[in-house]
């Protein structure tokens, strides 16, 4: 595996939030393989049933699509800021006796790769982390040959503007890493805007539990017995929309996920 250490410029709540938790995403189920990765698995084949050739996955985690994706390609980058993640793809994909990946340390705003040089750009559940998403999308753009294909996974928001609120919120206060999750529409228009034409597009969802989902971040008790009271309490658009359930002294929810397929033209 080759390492190459790029820009983190803008990485430090990501890399304060998830290096010292790298450990538990590397075991946490929701992240090794949901609905999610199984639909951008789907997405990001080819109907010729060709490997692509170079491919990079933005926001990897510990690893888990980037593994998936050398399934389908000659050879995977899988990029991250922060390097405790990285150390857990290289152990992961390690003991997977992947040959043909790479990890990269950058974020997805400023990415290590020449103009035209990938077939293939992937992320999952990673956007809403992302500092700059319009940047992002014009590093993908940039990135992209002519063809080339970009297949993403993140949670979204309702179309409703109290129910975005009230999303958006909720994940500030558990993950103070969190940016923003758009809105579906908000995503197709920054898409067209760059000529990352959509060819498919499918629903996913994120299947949470709240006590797991709250221990992950290290959610202080005071702030998380705070959100259990606003789940529990919830509006009646927010608790239809995240499927929001009590549950035996935890709480079911699901975060809405849209994952899309596009080509640059």
């Amino acid at each position: 595996m080759v390492q190459n250490d790029g820009n983190t410029t803008g990485s430090g709540n990501a890399q304060r939030m998830f290096g010292p938790q790298a450990g538990v995403y590397a075991t946490s189920q929701v992240h090794v393989r949901d609905d999610s990765l199984d639909v951008l698995q789907k997405l990001a084949a080819r109907s010729d049933d060709k490997a692509y050739g170079w491919a990079a996955d933005l926001g990897t985690g510990a690893g888990f699509t980037a593994f998936a994706m050398t399934q389908l390609s000659d050879r995977v980058v899988a990029t991250d800021p922060t390097r405790p993640m990285l150390e857990q793809t290289r152990r992961l994909g390690q003991e997977r006796g992947l040959e043909n990946l790479g990890l990269s340390r950058n974020v997805a705003e400023s990415l290590p790769f020449a103009g035209d040089s990938l077939d293939l750009v992937t992320s999952r559940v990673a956007g809403h982390h992302f500092r700059d998403l319009n940047r992002a999308f014009d590093e993908v753009r940039r990135v992209l040959k002519t063809g080339g294909v970009f297949v993403m996974a993140d949670s979204v928001c309702p179309e409703d503007d109290e129910v975005d609120r009230w999303m958006n919120d909720i994940e500030l206060r558990r993950d103070f890493s969190h940016v923003r999750n758009r809105k579906m529409s908000e995503i197709n228009a920054m898409l067209a805007d760059r000529g990352l034409k959509v060819e498919r597009q499918e629903d996913a969802r994120i299947f949470l539990r709240f006590n797991e989902w709250v221990a992950r971040t290290v959610v202080p008790e005071p702030e998380a017995t705070a959100l259990r009271n606003d789940f529990l309490q919830a509006p009646a658009g927010a608790r239809e929309a995240f499927q929001i359930q009590p549950s035996n002294g935890d709480i079911d929810f699901s975060w809405p996920c849209l994952v899309f397929r596009a080509v640059k033209v």
